[in-house]
């Protein structure tokens, strides 16, 4: 009725564990392999801003309307811009309505989106001597800070469109002045406080008596530094204790791609590959390439599953990638356009 041997459940495991069947088609369970990174920050304003593009907000299909979030690294201080398209050359401008008030940032962080990573879009950062940094695909908490925006954003919008007095789109304006009057649970201070020294209130809680409060600029800036770093630390303890330790691929490894679970139906694989791993980056991530094309990946660890050893197709070599169009041919399989591994049936 039962079997039984010494080290049975290591073996089990390091069997299950070279499945490309498991692999590929299991999602992650346990502890994640993750740790966190916070952003460096400086005490200068505009001098690393995030950026994002809502969703469709409203409208039908051919008339969609999205506002483009920019918020500044250290005030806070949130910037919106209402567009009927997310493309490049409404990123562009999206980001020339920063720079009309504040100037070129030194840095931005966004996602990998196609406005963000199209070639305008990166050509108007270069002539602007602005650094651009794509977060890798996925991790949406690279880029945190907008992301908390674009959520208290909606709720306010909603509750615009719900009270029915007037649109989201003529209250966008009072919405970012509610935004940057708000102070901030970190910086204990309000995003108009740590950009102008002005202490702000939303147009319709400005009373007729009131008068401007001083503000100690520098002071506040060097507390509200503190804080941030303070925060920055308890954030990361507090998310690296519930994870697991990170066991690093090294160049030259082959790994598999965790799939967008909402461009797959219930019973699509979660993984997808082989991709091998060309760079390390920094951030626990790596700079993939592709086994059948030249494109290349930025995945956080997190989001990447180690081939199994027997399943590492060692016949593909660089000068094989030039010649083969449409496969891949392995000791295994091939690997189809798509870059999914389909086994050989003789192998088995």
């Amino acid at each position: 009725e039962y079997y039984w041997f010494e080290h049975l459940t290591k073996y089990v495991r390091k069997f299950i564990d070279n499945c490309i069947t498991c692999k590929v088609s299991k999602p992650n369970s346990g502890k994640v392999q993750a740790e966190l990174f916070p952003i460096p920050k400086v005490s200068t304003p505009w001098h690393t801003i995030h950026m994002d593009a809502t969703g469709k907000l409203s409208g039908k299909n051919d008339t969609k309307e999205y506002v483009f979030v920019t918020i500044d690294s250290f005030t806070k201080f949130v910037l919106l811009y209402h567009s009927f398209h997310i493309d490049s050359t409404s990123c562009v401008n999206a980001l020339k309505l920063g720079v009309s008030l504040f100037a070129a940032p030194t840095r931005i962080i966004a996602d990998q989106d196609r406005c963000f990573a199209s070639r305008e879009f990166k050509e108007f950062c270069e002539q602007h001597n602005i650094h651009l940094h794509l977060i890798a695909t996925g991790s949406s908490r690279a880029n945190g800070q907008v992301e908390r925006v674009m959520s208290t954003l909606k709720g306010m919008l909603t509750a615009v469109e719900v009270k029915e007095d007037r649109s989201w789109q003529d209250a966008l304006s009072d919405v970012q002045l509610a935004l940057n009057c708000t102070v901030n649970r970190v910086t204990k201070a309000s995003p108009l406080e740590l950009m102008f020294g002005k202490i702000g209130r939303p147009l319709n809680l400005v009373t007729p008596s009131e008068t401007d409060s001083n503000v100690n600029l520098p002071e506040v800036r060097s507390q509200a530094m503190q804080n941030i770093n303070d925060n920055a630390a308890y954030d990361k303890k507090r998310f690296d204790s519930s994870k697991a330790k990170v066991n690093k691929l090294s160049i030259g490894d082959y790994a598999l791609l965790e799939n967008e679970e909402r461009n797959q139906t219930k019973l699509s694989p979660k993984f997808r590959g082989p991709f091998q791993v060309v760079d390390i980056l920094e951030g626990n991530r790596y700079l993939l390439k592709s086994l059948n094309s030249n494109r290349t990946y930025k995945y956080a660890h997190d989001r990447v599953r180690r081939m199994p050893s027997q399943e590492i197709p060692l016949e593909l070599n660089d000068s094989d990638l030039d010649e083969e169009e449409n496969s891949a041919e392995t000791n295994t399989g091939f690997v189809n356009e798509e870059g999914i591994i389909v086994l050989d049936e003789l192998n088995d």
